[in-house]
């Protein structure tokens, strides 16, 4: 009955929202950009972005940045169905890290980026010819209870993307730690070549990097019966480019030093996201994964 209750609010609140574009003018493709729903006790948070799109041209190329418009924060409250709107300089950002309710105001962490130009920079010619590679910063706004302007702080000097939480313990909570991929600061133009977690309370940050290396997003896996929001492991695919193959690290996520890992005798394209799964998740009984998740 609760899960159904909860189904309900949601469904009158993205109804509300839809309304709330049609009297505003937020076209469906504009708000698609890059929207996002996060559970965030009450509300359901979207995040427009000063991008328009033309459907004149391929894929991303479409849309144009349009910095003057500037950010809009949606906030509904699943509650009632009310809609607040709240303003922010322009900004871009293909991941948001975590939200959360703290008192009467809402916290969005991001991992932004300060235009758009960062698509252009990972077309594939731009990256052979060795173009620096934008950072993004992990970016923490504030939707206060009253007012209307979302305002921001940096929650680390390390650069952040495709980033991962503990989502059973930390998912829409006030949470302590954030795992990502990201840039070592001697070495702008590079592609991706250290691991970061942050202690977004600490606003500290520990990396992993080998030489020549370049890591995937990092998934955290919690340890069995754990309690810390830290007590796992962190799990990467890892290109080593001087021998040529890859390799999955495993790293402990406390320390955020290495555990263990697994080579395999030839590389591993590139992915975005990735996943863990236990014997149970899989259906069958590897020992290897016995008791983790």
């Amino acid at each position: 009955m609760a899960i159904l209750k909860h189904l309900l609010l949601s469904l009158r609140a993205f109804l509300r929202l839809k309304v709330y574009r049609l009297r505003t003018g937020i076209g469906w493709y504009e708000a698609k950009a890059m929207i996002f729903w996060d559970a965030v006790r009450a509300y359901l948070t979207q995040l427009s972005p000063p991008m328009n799109l033309s459907q004149r041209r391929k894929s991303d190329e479409n849309y144009q940045w349009q910095p003057g418009r500037g950010i809009r924060f949606i906030l509904v409250n699943k509650r009632d169905g009310s809609v607040r709107s709240y303003s922010s300089e322009a900004f871009f950002a293909f991941h948001h890290v975590n939200a959360f309710e703290k008192g009467s105001d809402i916290f969005v962490d991001i991992a932004s980026y300060t235009d758009s130009s960062i698509i252009e920079a990972l077309y594939f010619q731009r990256l052979r010819a060795g173009d620096p590679v934008h950072r993004a910063e992990l970016r923490r706004y504030r939707l206060p209870a009253n007012g209307a302007t979302a305002d921001y702080e940096l929650l680390t000097t390390e650069s952040i993307e495709l980033p991962r939480i503990n989502y059973r313990l930390s998912n829409a909570r006030d949470y302590r730690y954030a795992y990502g991929i990201g840039n070592r600061p001697d070495r702008p133009a590079d592609f991706p070549d250290q691991l970061v977690k942050v202690d977004v309370h600490e606003r500290s940050a520990k990396v992993w990097w080998q030489e020549n290396c370049y890591p995937g997003e990092p998934v955290f896996v919690p340890a069995p019966h754990s309690a810390a929001e830290d007590d796992g492991v962190v799990l990467s695919v890892v290109l080593d480019a001087a021998k040529g193959n890859s390799f999955l690290l495993v790293l402990d996520a406390a320390s955020f030093t290495e555990v263990a890992r697994a080579e395999v005798p030839h590389h591993i394209p590139f992915g975005f996201h990735g996943q863990f799964f236990t014997d149970q998740n899989l259906g069958g009984a590897s020992p290897a994964l016995q008791g983790w998740g």
